[in-house]
Order: C-alpha cells, then structure tokens, then sequence
C-alpha cells in the first residue's frame, strides 16, 4: 500500500513544516531527557545530591533519578533522609515493578534506624526478584546487623543455595560474627559435597584442624576422588602437620573397595603389592615412580609374589647405575617406635658390583637413612627380605606423627662401576610395629 500526501498550496506546505519541527522538537527532549537521567543516574558517575535535586525538578516522572537522590542523601554526610524518603517513595510510584527501588528504600529505612521497615522494604524486594539471591543475601546481611544471627542464617543458606559463588564471603562474614562457631557455619550451607569442602578448607586455614578433617571426612569420597580441591586439601593437613588424619581422609578418599582399606590397615605402606593404580592428583601417600636414566620402572602383570601384579625394574646397562628415589612412597609412623619393613624380591640374570637397596629417608634429618641389604645379583625366585629399624624421634611438643619416605636407592660407591643389566621385581611391600609380624 503506497500512502500519498499531496501539498496544496502554500498553507499546506507550512503545516507540513511545522508538524515536522514539533516532532522533531518531541525526539529532542526526548533524546535530551534520556541523556540527563542516564547521565546523573550511572552510579558509576559522581554527582552531587543537589545536582539531583535539582534535575529532579526538571525531570520528577524519572523513578531512577528519584532513587540516585535517595541514595545520595544517604552517603552524604550531612543528609536529609526525610527527602531521601519521600525520593524513594516517588520512583517505587512511579515504576512500582522495580525491586531495586524496594532495596534502596530498605537502605533508607535502615538508616533512619527502622530497622523493620527496612526488613519489610527488603522482603518486598525479594518477593519481587524471587530468583535474584544477591536481594536475599542483603536481606541476610541486614538482619545480622541488627544482631537477628540465627535469623540471618536462614536467609543466608537460601541465598547460597541459588548462587554457590557467595559461599565464601558468607562463610567469613558468619565466621567474623559468630567467632567460628561450627554449627552458625553449616546452618548456612547447601547440603552439598562443594559447601562442605568449602567449609572444611575455611577451617584449615584458620588453624582448626580436626574440625576441618571431620566435615571433610563426612563428604562422600566418590564426589572428593573427582574434585581437585581434594587433594589441596591433603596437602594442607600435611603441611599443617596432621600426618595421621591426612593420611587417614586420604585412604578413604582412595580406598574404592573394603578390602583395600582393610589392607591399608594392617600394614603402612599403601598398595605394597601395586594391584591399584595411582588416582591422578591424589598420590600423597601412594607409589611415585619417576623417570630414570639407568633402568625402566613399570608395573607388571606377568609375575607377582602375590596377586597379579609386581614392580619391574629393567636394567639399562649404563655405566655408573645411579637410583635416588625414583621409586618412593611417604609412610606415616610414630616416632621412635621399632618397625619391620617386609618385601620381596626376584631376580633375573642382575649383573650388578653392588645391588640396589629397600631404604628409608626423613627431610627432618637427612643423616637417617637405615638400608637393607644389597639385592644379590644373579636369578633367583621370590624371596623374602626385611629391614628392622626405629622411627625417628622428634622433640617434645612435636606431633605424634611423623612421614617418612620408603624408596630404592643404588648409591655408587665409587665414581664409576660396572654396568649394571637384569631384571629385578618388588612386590608385597609392609611396615608393621616389631613384634606385630
């Protein structure tokens, strides 16, 4: 459909012009207005209260420079809360659907010290954005500071609930208010692996430590094998000096059978017949087989003095064989208490000067080192070897535990030997007290 005007005259031409002017001049203001509100409403932008008051003059249809005003007067230190008020009142007549009104309102009642007015304001706000968990969290806030704790709490774990990335402000705010009461913590808290995590390493790093293994140890360890921050948090139980409560959360956190954790309890060494294979990120207390220059180290399925599985350890034939824990695993013990190291071992066609050794090490001393004897060159079935030796003793207000490292040293004697070739097999590896077998 094609619309034609058609001019007549002078008279005509000038009603055309002059429609034209006035809705030129109506996009103007228009224009103009939107530029002024935009303008002294960014918060972003710092502008006086009476800059506001007085476009507000020119503008009082504008909700959001009625609500810029109201929350100008508050931070002003000379404020007037009654204009302040009735600014606030204004905008929520004027656009009655915008719960940020009803959070600046809450604000103002706040500061008036109406402090019910203010819950109801921020409670009108929410029911407004029920999805919108930052309303909730201020609400929450609100009601701490007017020392309603256990109100707060609720209102807390709902706002968490819908947005997990507040967990942890939450947690220090209820922590500075409370002064770390467990249970204020967890009340806040989803019933969730994640929040629980969250909380457990908040109480770490505050120095609470058996409080932080007990929530942890109460998070499914299915859900914490597959969560990195697992294993920083057995890093930080062992740098905290909890050897024995990190080694415990992290053998249920590995242990994915019974009867595996039943084997972790009747000797110290972890996975001693190397059936399990390491879980990534998780090897604290398990086998760390690294890389060496003089002989390839893998697990093998071929041979096994038990079960189905052994370590291999082939021989490069290289000049001078060198191992300084390439294979190693951290031990928990007690100290000064005597100790049997078991293990066995199967040779093949080892051409060696001088054997490799089971050894034992501690950072605290690096002069303790108890070896056993030389593997014997030669071939040779499984056969039984064992190291008996006293854990270190520590001084007087030291933990009760200590980790000391199991590994496979061949330390040359001199600053060249023979070649060393063969195969060698470990497998069965135990620590238990003397006298426990």
């Amino acid at each position: 459909m094609i619309v034609e005007i058609r001019l007549k005259g002078r008279a005509g031409t000038a009603g055309l012009v002059v429609c034209a002017l006035v809705v030129c001049g109506v996009l103007a203001r228009q224009i103009l207005f939107n530029f002024i509100v935009f303008s002294l409403s960014d918060s972003r932008s710092p502008v006086s209260a009476g800059a506001l008051e007085t476009a507000t003059s020119y503008f009082p249809a504008s909700a959001r420079l009625n609500a810029r005003l109201a929350e100008a007067e508050i931070s002003d230190p000379s404020h007037n809360l009654a204009l302040a008020l009735s600014e606030i009142e204004r905008a929520i007549r004027l656009s009655p659907n915008d719960y940020k009104l009803r959070v600046v309102l809450a604000s103002v009642k706040e500061s008036q010290r109406d402090i019910a007015g203010a819950e109801s304001a921020m409670r009108d706000a929410a029911s407004h954005a029920p999805s919108n968990m930052e309303v909730r969290w201020r609400l929450a806030n609100l009601l701490l500071r007017a020392g309603r704790v256990r109100d707060s709490l609720t209102e807390f774990r709902t706002a968490v609930s819908g947005n997990q990335a507040l967990i942890p402000v939450t947690l220090d705010l209820v922590w500075n208010v409370t002064g770390g009461d467990v249970s204020s913590l967890e009340a806040v808290l989803p019933a969730t692996a994640q929040a629980r995590m969250q909380l457990a390493g908040l109480l770490l790093k505050r120095g609470r430590t058996a409080e932080a293994a007990e929530i942890f140890g109460r998070i499914d360890p299915d859900v914490c094998r597959s969560t990195p921050a697992s294993s920083d948090f057995v890093n930080g139980m062992v740098n905290s000096g909890e050897l024995g409560l990190a080694r415990a959360l992290w053998v249920k956190m590995v242990s994915v059978s019974p009867v595996s954790r039943e084997v972790s309890d009747s000797s110290l060494v972890w996975n001693g017949g190397f059936e399990s294979d390491p879980i990534p990120g998780l090897a604290q207390f398990d086998w760390n087989l690294g890389e060496s220059n003089y002989a390839t180290l893998r697990i093998d399925s071929s041979a096994a003095h038990l079960g189905s599985r052994s370590l291999r350890l082939d021989f490069a034939g290289r000049d001078t064989t060198t191992l300084d824990g390439e294979i190693k695993q951290r031990v928990v013990l007690s100290p000064g208490r005597h100790y049997k190291l078991n293990y066995y071992v199967k040779t093949r066609d080892l051409v060696t000067t001088d054997g490799p050794r089971l050894a034992l090490g501690w950072s605290g001393n690096p002069a303790w080192g108890p070896a056993g004897e030389a593997i014997p060159a030669g071939t040779a079935d499984w056969r039984k070897m064992e190291l008996d030796f006293a854990a270190p003793t520590l001084g007087a207000g030291s933990k009760d535990r200590i980790a000391v490292t199991v590994k496979v040293i061949r330390i040359p004697r001199f600053s060249y030997d023979e070649p060393m070739r063969g195969t060698i097999w470990l497998d069965d590896l135990t620590i238990v007290e003397a006298g426990q077998g």
